[in-house]
């Protein structure tokens, strides 16, 4: 019996030892970024500051899993441009001048996307479905990528510097904080700014 419970107790020590590997950390935050963009770079920020992954290899797999995100909404609006009642009902007659429009704008319209709440999905498949330039819109999503991602590791690293100094929270929780705030604020604001129906007086 305790030769069993010993087997067990090396087999999840081996187990949890491999999850803390660099490259399953990496993994996990790139996966994640699919699915909580602001939590992965907030894990992300955590995670270097705690060593368990170097501030590089942890920029590379949130900053690439954010980039992967995005590309594939591109590839989301291309397979929406085979389906024919979207293509009659959104381009059909107008995809020359939406697609121009859009090419020429790319730049703006990619970097204003990454940083507005709620224009990524449109924008970035709208790019796909009017079949704007691949090559082009990749250059501008990691360009777009790279910098929103830089920005909000070094805002994370430093602000939870100040606040794990003054109040005394530990430095892995206090960088992670803020962005955790941040992506709070959002939906709080806008549910603030939701305009009200007025109540109904008798």
């Amino acid at each position: 019996m305790n030769a069993d419970a010993t087997a067990i107790g090396a087999f999840w020590t081996a187990a949890l030892a491999g999850l803390a590997q660099p490259w399953v950390i990496g993994l996990v935050l790139a996966l994640t970024t699919l699915l909580l963009e602001d939590v992965a770079i907030a894990a992300g920020v955590a995670v270097a500051t705690q060593g368990a992954l170097s501030w590089e290899w942890a920029f590379v797999a949130v900053a690439g899993g954010i980039a992967l995100g995005d590309l594939g909404l591109y590839g989301l609006g291309m397979a929406a441009h085979k389906v024919g009642w979207l293509r009659r009902k959104y381009i059909e007659g107008r995809e020359q001048t939406a697609g121009q429009t859009l090419r020429r704008e790319l730049a703006g319209a990619v970097l204003l996307a990454r940083v507005i709440p709620g224009l990524r999905l449109l924008t970035y498949t709208a790019c796909g479905f009017l079949r704007v330039p691949f090559a082009s819109f990749t250059a501008w999503v990691a360009l777009a990528v790279a910098l929103w991602t830089a920005g909000l590791f070094w805002f994370s690293s430093a602000l939870g510097a100040v606040i794990a100094e003054r109040w005394n929270v530990p430095v892995v929780f206090a960088v992670a904080l803020p962005v955790v705030v941040l992506a709070l604020l959002v939906p709080l604001v806008r549910w603030l700014r939701k305009p009200r129906s007025s109540p109904i007086t008798p």
